[in-house]
């Protein structure tokens, strides 16, 4: 080998759970998989943990794990921006179902001012994990949405989200509706 040769060969191994679970043991990563960020979580409650936040100087943004084991909707509602789902979850836990309004949050509101609403206005997915088809989106600013679980006994469900750091969700006043996932 000449003394100038910096070459450094390198042979590339497959990206299975070994490696890339050595990677996070390193602080190389951080793995997002079907139930490794789960809450205990009682029934009739749902909740998040912020895995991290990025730091200010860089833009703001967080990605969240959350577990969901209440069957109504509680906090449906929209948020001022868009948010990333990473339906990343396990496909033994309770099934959950992610209700989206399909107008905006000024449609929306209309139709609950005048008595309009119908179950016409709503699509209610039973979520997919997993699926590279389907499970990874952007919901996008100003669309209601919520989640719940099925009702019955089995552990919560789980995904996660990102989204801007200061962001909330603004509660949809149903003014005497409700939604019920069949």
């Amino acid at each position: 080998m000449d003394q100038n040769d910096r070459t450094i060969a390198l042979k590339p191994v497959d990206m299975g759970g070994e490696v890339m679970e050595m990677l996070e043991r390193k602080g190389c990563i951080l793995r997002l998989r079907p139930g490794r960020h789960a809450l205990p979580m009682e029934p009739g409650n749902g909740g998040s943990v912020c895995l991290y936040a990025s730091d200010p100087k860089y833009g703001q943004h967080k990605l969240l794990g959350i577990t969901m084991n209440r069957t109504l909707l509680p906090n449906f509602g929209t948020h001022p921006d868009n948010e990333e789902f990473l339906l990343i979850g396990e496909n033994d836990a309770k099934p959950m179902f992610l209700i989206v309004a399909l107008c905006d949050k000024s449609e929306l509101d209309e139709k609950i001012r005048t008595a309009s609403l119908r179950a016409e206005d709503f699509v209610a997915l039973r979520v997919r994990y997993n699926d590279p088809e389907v499970s990874f989106f952007t919901m996008l600013k100003d669309i209601p949405h919520g989640e719940c679980v099925a009702e019955g006994d089995g552990k919560p469900a789980t995904f996660y989200v990102t989204e801007p750091t200061g962001m909330g969700v603004e509660r949809t006043d149903f003014r005497g509706y409700s939604l019920k996932v069949l």
